[in-house]
């Protein structure tokens, strides 16, 4: 996700947290794609991935808005999606690459389905919301 490959760590993420431990994980993981391009075109020759144990910290209780942008990467397809302990809201789904400026204005904010796995389409997007109220299992 956002051109970071996700690096096994040998500590529990929420044990480190927990227990204040130190080297497990960064909080550098980023919020946007830090090179973006034609995602369902031709991919281009380097993807600038970084492989790591990097988090991105929500504040409990905040609403987080996700977009998941399928890729023609590798072999594309129709993708399922889900989070473990949550339930969120379909806000929004297209084909091609997600656009802000012009997707944004067609989102369902007035009575979004409520799932717990979606699909997101080949060559396609879907945006997803929901409240970070369940941090998960603490010692």
């Amino acid at each position: 996700i956002n051109n970071v490959s996700f690096v096994l760590p040998t500590v529990a993420l929420l044990q480190a947290h927990y227990f204040k431990l130190q080297g497990i994980f960064t909080d550098d993981f980023p919020a946007n794609p830090p090179s973006p391009y034609n995602y369902t075109g031709n991919p281009p020759a380097n993807l600038q991935t970084t492989n790591g144990t990097k988090v991105y910290r929500l504040r409990f209780n905040e609403t987080v808005e996700v977009v998941l942008q399928g890729t023609s990467l590798i072999a594309p397809e129709s993708h399922p999606i889900h989070l473990h302990g949550f339930n969120f809201f379909v806000v929004g789904k297209g084909l091609g690459n997600f656009d802000k400026g012009k997707d944004l204005s067609s989102f369902n904010l007035v009575d979004p389905v409520e799932r717990n796995t979606m699909s997101v389409p080949t060559a396609g997007w879907t945006a997803i919301r929901f409240r970070a109220d369940n941090p998960g299992k603490t010692m």
